[in-house]
């Protein structure tokens, strides 16, 4: 196995043996800069330089360091505030600049890593039981908080569906410093020998050139990926008779997406995973058939739906998601926070769902993104469906807005597919047409591109203000 590729990201492959050689070397030579066991060394790394990633993840562990992983996307100032609640000793990075305003004994550029091997520690020595990582949630509602990997859950029972179905290799382009991309497709060639495959800066055409001449078994997409290569010209013509599953998660995936891709790429298994950084526990639908809107697979034992007193509810009644994990969660130095969201080797993961007859789990939204409008409780993923519907809607994202009358109200921001085009009222009526009057957003705002996060989710929080000024100038102006 020493030969074969474990890790591609176009621009450098990576075999086995030396993923194995560099990290000891590298590992060692982190022990040699002053290095001791439980140090935290940050990590924002690009996807431009894919192989160095798994390189030092594999490094840090090895010089019994933690590995902390660091989006790339976040301002200096996130960084800063991040470091400051982590407190790491070192970094390597190809993005020298977001670590302005941190102070760390050492800083690597990652074609620069230091190498002694001779400093490398008995492996035989580490506690097996130790923390191997620390994530960034992805701060899409607030302040960053790291959640705690230890080593037993790194490497222990997942339920991703890639390594159960023996996958040789997986195409992606998630940043390795999130928890799909760093726990799934970064640690993949380490469970099942398989070859990963990274492309450094997601663009659809790049990326279906990418299937076509590396041919992987399985590809990765988070939702808005999987939207924008289903509207790419070249989609259609792509050669995809190599990919056996295709892979989704991160985020709610638009039904219409599941539709499209059945019918453009018929041998390719669609599979839409749940899971989260908290939680570690995910779940897969299996089959070819058109997912109903929501879906994520039928509910397994190790996951329930509870009401607000922690009581498993009926089949239908919405509740909030919870995961049992194999080995339990925390949340860095925050002792209130895990306590709040972990219960008991139970995550709480804020998620609204319900099981529906076919004892599918069907995903309602956020518990914190409930709207209630007028008393009545309204999940924005309902309506975000039927506005991803539409023919001209590339990304939708709903939220609850200020009322004086109602409390709440609802309003939407939209973008466009390119060539697209649609009117607020064109698309309220699309609503009025597809749901009950009282989720019908009384507020649309058509933005050129909706902000995303480095996994592809919609930040509403850097929304929210846009979308509300919108709201408050429609009232004023004597609108409903």
């Amino acid at each position: 196995m020493g030969e074969a590729v474990a890790h591609d990201d176009t621009r450098r492959v990576l075999t086995f043996a030396q993923w194995d050689r560099e990290a000891d070397e590298i590992g060692g030579g982190l022990v040699a800069a002053g290095l001791v066991t439980g140090d935290r060394v940050f990590l924002p790394i690009s996807n431009a330089n894919a192989v160095e990633m798994a390189v030092a993840v594999l490094a840090v562990l090895r010089a019994g360091g933690i590995v902390v992983p660091v989006n790339t996307r976040l301002s200096p100032q996130e960084v800063a505030d991040y470091a400051a609640l982590i407190e790491p000793r070192f970094a390597i990075t190809d993005q020298a600049g977001q670590l302005d305003g941190v102070t760390l004994d050492a800083i690597w550029q990652t074609d620069a890593m230091p190498r002694d091997i001779a400093a490398l520690p008995d492996q035989q020595a580490f506690d097996p039981a130790a923390d191997a990582e620390i994530l960034g949630t992805s701060g899409t509602t607030g302040k960053i908080k790291g959640v705690v990997v230890t080593h037993p859950d790194l490497l222990g029972p997942v339920r991703t569906g890639l390594e159960r179905d023996r996958s040789t290799s997986t195409l992606h382009a998630l940043p390795f410093t999130g928890s799909g991309g760093n726990l799934g497709v970064l640690i993949l060639p380490l469970r099942g020998a398989a070859t990963t495959f990274t492309q450094p800066r997601f663009d659809p055409a790049g990326f279906l050139k990418l299937v076509a001449e590396k041919r992987p078994m399985t590809v990765y997409l988070v939702p808005t990926m999987l939207r924008l290569i289903l509207d790419h010209p070249d989609a259609a013509t792509t050669d995809f008779s190599s990919v056996r599953y295709l892979m989704t998660g991160t985020a709610p995936l638009p039904n219409d997406s599941v539709v499209r891709a059945m019918a453009l790429w018929p041998n390719a298994s669609i599979r839409n995973s749940y899971g989260m950084s908290e939680g570690g526990a995910s779940i897969s639908t299996r089959g070819k058939e058109v997912l109903k809107p929501g879906c994520v697979g039928k509910l397994p034992p190790h996951m329930q739906v509870r009401d607000d007193a922690g009581q498993v509810v009926a089949p239908m009644v919405v509740g909030e998601i919870y995961g049992l994990q194999s080995n339990p969660r925390r949340y860095w130095r925050d002792d209130a926070a895990t306590a709040q969201g972990f219960t008991g080797g139970w995550t709480k993961t804020g998620d609204l769902g319900f099981v529906d007859g076919d004892g599918d789990l069907i995903i309602s939204g956020r518990s914190k993104e409930l709207i209630i409008r007028g008393g009545y409780n309204i999940t924005p993923i309902e309506i975000e469906n039927v506005l991803h519907d539409h023919p001209s809607v590339k990304d939708a994202a709903v939220l609850g807005v200020p009322h004086d009358v109602l409390g709440e109200d609802i309003a939407a921001a939209v973008s466009f597919r390119p060539g697209t085009t649609a009117t607020p009222e064109e698309l309220e009526t699309w609503c009025r047409d597809r749901l009950a009057n009282n989720k019908v957003p009384r507020t649309i705002l058509v933005l050129d591109e909706l902000p995303v996060n480095a996994t592809g989710k919609v930040v509403k929080r850097d929304l929210r203000p846009q979308v509300e000024a919108a709201a408050g100038a429609r009232r004023a102006a004597g609108s409903r």
